[in-house]
């Protein structure tokens, strides 16, 4: 019974080590989609979120009198958040239905073509962190329509060679 314990033990440890490793290593590298302009996801989210932080600031002081509630980084916080506790989440669920077409039914219509293609276990985590840099890239593109004014930011960052010489 011990050995068992051991096994379930190892299992469970894997589940959640290897892929929270994998993903804090991955975020570290320069995404693939060519928008990110070789950044990282580290180094894209603090562009982001000081770029966010200026145009709150900028707005402040152009509106002295308008409430913005969550202070100057509310932007960014709600954004991040949203994307890391919905996003990465959800794209492993898609990444799953590609490894196993069954769970596409669970997939909304409009989202099904999210889903990566011929998923295995050796190509399960790239593909599910290469989900992950599309849905960030969705939401990045689609902040621009937000109803917040001051949270309107265009999602091309500048050149990492100009952020990073």
């Amino acid at each position: 019974m011990k050995f068992l314990g051991n096994i379930v033990l190892i299992i469970v440890l894997a589940t959640i080590i290897v892929p929270v490793g994998y993903l804090a290593w991955r975020a570290d590298q320069p995404m693939d989609l060519p928008q990110f302009k070789g950044y990282t996801y580290y180094e894209y989210l603090a562009w982001r979120k000081d770029a966010l932080r200026q145009m709150a600031i900028n707005y402040q002081a152009a509106h002295p009198y308008a409430k913005m509630g969550g202070g100057l980084d509310m932007c960014f916080n709600v954004e991040a958040t949203g994307s890391f506790l919905l996003g990465l989440p959800m794209n492993e669920f898609y990444t799953l239905a590609g490894a196993f077409p069954g769970l596409e039914k669970y997939v909304p219509p409009r989202d099904r073509q999210s889903i990566p293609q011929e998923v295995s276990l050796l190509t399960f985590l790239p593909s599910w962190w290469l989900t992950y840099e599309k849905y960030v890239w969705y939401v990045t593109e689609t902040s621009i329509h937000t109803s917040v004014v001051y949270c309107r930011l265009a999602g091309t960052p500048p050149s990492s060679s100009s952020v990073n010489p």
